[in-house]
């Protein structure tokens, strides 16, 4: 007996355009407006409203909010002037200039928009976490590394995209890099990749952020900001490119593997700087909209290369850092991953239907007289969940994850039903610890995730990274002890396991 399928969209959109859409019941009016004006405020505001996170119908093609929109551009055409500056040499190739100079909104933006809507709600409430941009930068950065679990070594790797990272909450060191990055962009900071210079190993790289005319590092690998000042202390700011250069001494707090911390303080003394940047963040159509956002979706979706009405563009932002950015070159992650969507394998699509089944619960069927079982459409509350925690709804979530643990105990007739069941619940049970961290209540989050680990320790989806926000929330309470003993059976398949030995060497410290 087959489960109803996931999606049903063609080929291409399954995995670059999942979840855009909505079945929201806005409607635009053809008829009664009494002007241009009006009729072009209409389509504006119906085509956001379809393209916000929470409307996420799988099935629903992306073809009618971009028509939607470029209806909007023919009835409210851009009249700011033309900037005509060209982008630096080598930062961008013949299909990214055409999607530069091209007047209609297409796939790409919409997905553009989806996730700047979804980025910046998360980046609103993380900013309220600290006092000043380099704890808000703090803030972001720990939140990424807890809601993107890194990937086992038996996981299926996957080009994804902001939405998607988030969504599943399992990525790579690079991910969780690029999702950060989006992050701070919608608080204005800017995000850069920093490696020794002439270093071609694929690890011994750095995230850094701009800040107060400083490159402040984090580890996306290790999931920690650079270590500064007290190693006693219980917190300390990230430490700064300049300060681990005088500094070298801090990184021997990383030093946890028989050859050490692979990227030493005297090799970044001259390194090469990447900026995260993309094309959809320059377009001048994407800068229009972003002027006459509806108050309710105010977002970042514009990061111009170049200086305009007053504001400063990311080239001389990059300048005032003290660098060329014609000797910089962007970061290829993104784009490489967005052109991987467009190129997806039959493998990786297929891996990308079974990580994102449990989305479809519940799944509502019918036996009849004769024991044939009928499946009705899929209620995708999951989906809905998740989607609501993410956007920072936590004790919300909380409740309705309930919904779905309880699916695990519903008797069906169906094998695979009943593995999928169960697969849902166990999202429902390690997400609803999530929530607990986020809103700080620590106990009632050790107590999910001891429960958790109970049942999936030896092969859960979660477990790697369960043990490791276990012993974040002992450590957030204080229990050292606790969180040390929470790390202390370390597998050579987890991927945690040279973040959670720098975690045990710091806290040691701090005892």
């Amino acid at each position: 007996m087959r489960l109803p399928r996931l999606f049903a969209v063609p080929a291409i959109l399954l995995i670059l355009a999942s979840f855009v859409g909505c079945p929201g019941k806005r409607q635009v009016s053809n008829t009664g407006t009494s002007s241009n004006e009006s009729s072009a405020d209409d389509l504006l505001v119906s085509a956001v409203h379809q393209l916000r996170p929470l409307n996420y119908s799988i099935d629903a093609a992306a073809d009618k909010p971009i028509s939607l929109l470029n209806s909007w551009r023919g009835l409210a055409p851009d009249s700011s002037p033309v900037i005509n500056d060209k982008v630096p040499a080598g930062w961008i190739d013949e299909s990214q200039e055409v999607r530069l100079k091209a007047e209609n909104f297409d796939l790409l933006d919409a997905v553009h928009i989806r996730d700047a809507m979804l980025t910046h709600a998360i980046a609103s409430y993380l900013s309220t976490r600290a006092s000043d941009e380099v704890g808000q930068a703090q803030a972001v950065f720990d939140f990424v590394i807890r809601n993107v679990a890194l990937r086992g070594d038996d996981d299926p790797e996957m080009p994804l995209g902001i939405y998607q990272l988030l969504l599943l909450g399992q990525g790579n060191a690079e991910d969780r890099a690029w999702v950060t990055a989006s992050l701070f962009r919608q608080l204005r900071l800017d995000s850069v990749i920093v490696r020794p210079k002439g270093d071609k190993s694929p690890d011994n790289w750095l995230l850094g952020v701009l800040l107060k005319g400083q490159v402040y590092l984090f580890d996306p690998r290790l999931g920690l900001a650079l270590p500064s000042g007290d190693a006693a202390a219980k917190v300390t700011p990230p430490a700064t490119l300049a300060e681990i250069v005088s500094h070298p001494e801090w990184l021997e707090r990383f030093s946890v593997r028989s050859d050490g911390y692979p990227i030493k303080a005297e090799s970044l003394k001259e390194v090469d700087v990447f900026p995260i940047v993309e094309v959809n963040w320059w377009t001048r159509r994407i800068r229009h909209l972003e002027s006459v956002l509806p108050a309710s979706d105010l977002c970042v979706l514009s990061d111009p290369l170049f200086d305009a009405t007053g504001r400063e563009g990311l080239l001389s932002r990059l300048k005032g850092a003290g660098w060329s950015p014609d000797s910089l070159k962007p970061w290829p992650y993104p784009q490489r991953q967005n052109e991987a969507m467009k190129k997806a394998t039959p493998a990786i699509k297929q891996s990308f239907e079974i990580a994102t089944q449990t989305f479809n619960l519940p799944i509502p069927f019918k036996v009849s007289e004769d024991g044939q079982v009928k499946f009705g459409n899929p209620e995708r509350k999951l989906l809905r969940i998740r989607t609501e925690q993410l956007l920072g709804k936590f004790d919300d979530a909380t409740q309705r994850y309930m919904s779905i643990r309880h699916l695990e105990i519903e008797q069906v007739p169906v094998p695979e039903m009943a593995v999928l069941n169960r697969k849902g619940a166990e999202n429902a049970i390690y997400w609803t610890a999530l929530c607990k961290f986020e809103a700080k209540e620590y106990d009632a989050a050790i107590e999910q995730l001891n429960a958790y680990l109970k049942r999936y320790d030896r092969s859960g989806q979660w477990r790697f990274a369960a043990r490791a926000l276990l012993a974040d929330c002992h450590a957030e309470l204080g229990h050292l002890k606790e969180a040390i003993d929470a790390l202390e059976r370390s597998r050579s398949d987890d991927p945690y396991r040279l973040g959670n030995a720098v975690r045990v060497k710091q806290w040691k410290a701090r005892q």
